[in-house]
């Protein structure tokens, strides 16, 4: 009868101190917020002009897809259910924040530039920039571009998101066929008119 109550003073003990080490836990650890993981802008502008077609879009053209693509990434939703056929059981889910990741290699390429050349990426010229990048740039490139969401760098991350859009499908093929938008029944049977009018 004497191991009774003391076995309830351990339950009693072991929920006490579970709840206090969660409570220590959740203080103790910092919290990362993915809005303080912020890209740096001027670095992502100097590696756009390197990995987009500037001759398509111009200086001004890459501004403002690099401007889209932070926009994608602020609406990022991490480890989202992804879809999947019907006839699989199996759930897949995407990857988590890209930011964070993708921060770092930013400044890793200003640091190695610094290093390198004296001064930060955004001020080397092309080649420089190249050169950094190649440096940086994982081994095992995916073949195909992946989901931006998966791209091990952000060099390729930006690709890839470009390459999906719709304005790029459209230089691509030098017409205005505006992928994944309605043009209306009465304009289908009309050639899509060229990119340049």
């Amino acid at each position: 009868m004497a191991d009774k109550p003391r076995r309830q003073f351990l339950k009693a003990s072991a929920g006490i101190l579970s709840g206090y080490a969660i409570g220590a836990r959740a203080q103790d650890v910092p919290v990362t917020d993915v809005d303080e993981q912020k890209l740096d802008r001027a670095v992502l502008d100097a590696l756009g002009s390197v990995v987009l077609p500037v001759t398509a879009l111009g200086d001004a053209g890459i501004l403002r897809v690099i401007g889209e693509f932070l926009a994608w990434l602020d609406a990022f939703e991490p480890v989202t259910e992804r879809d999947h056929p019907y006839y699989s059981p199996d759930i897949n889910y995407g990857p988590p924040h890209p930011a964070p990741m993708w921060s770092a290699q930013l400044d890793a390429l200003n640091i190695e530039a610094e290093q390198r050349f004296g001064t930060g990426f955004p001020a080397l010229g092309e080649d420089q920039k190249r050169f950094v990048l190649d440096r940086q740039l994982p081994e095992n490139i995916p073949q195909d571009l992946p989901y931006a969401g998966d791209a091990p760098h952000v060099a390729i991350g930006l690709l890839a998101w470009f390459y999906a859009t719709p304005e790029a499908n459209d230089l691509a093929l030098q017409a205005k066929i505006g992928r994944q938008s309605c043009r209306g029944l009465q304009s289908s049977p009309d050639k899509p008119a060229a990119t340049g009018t």
